[in-house]
């Protein structure tokens, strides 16, 4: 089951920001359906499973979610670079397996 938490975050006139939990909980609806109180601030909703953050999305004022990190993309992206590698290296690996060979 998946635990979302909606973090709302302002910046102050020094530039420090200010994180607050705004809402904790499994219903995604909920999560979700959180919009930035002020032009100033912006919410930050996180996708939690199994203790890993597995998605985060950005909510400006008057804005729509927009994804700032997906685990499962980023998962699949290195499968795909470590299988073009693997294919590589057993191509090298047969090739000098024939040159041995003569």
């Amino acid at each position: 089951m998946n635990t979302y938490v909606v973090t709302k975050e302002t910046e102050n006139y020094l530039y420090e920001i200010n994180k607050q939990i705004v809402y904790a909980g499994n219903n995604k609806d909920a999560a979700f359906g959180h919009k930035p109180e002020t032009s100033e601030s912006r919410l930050i909703l996180d996708v939690w499973f199994n203790g890993l953050i597995v998605k985060s999305f950005s909510r400006n004022p008057n804005g729509n979610w927009r994804v700032l990190f997906d685990k499962m993309a980023i998962a699949k992206k290195e499968v795909e670079d470590y299988s073009r590698k693997l294919n590589k290296a057993q191509e090298l690996v047969e090739m000098i397996e024939r040159a041995e060979q003569v």
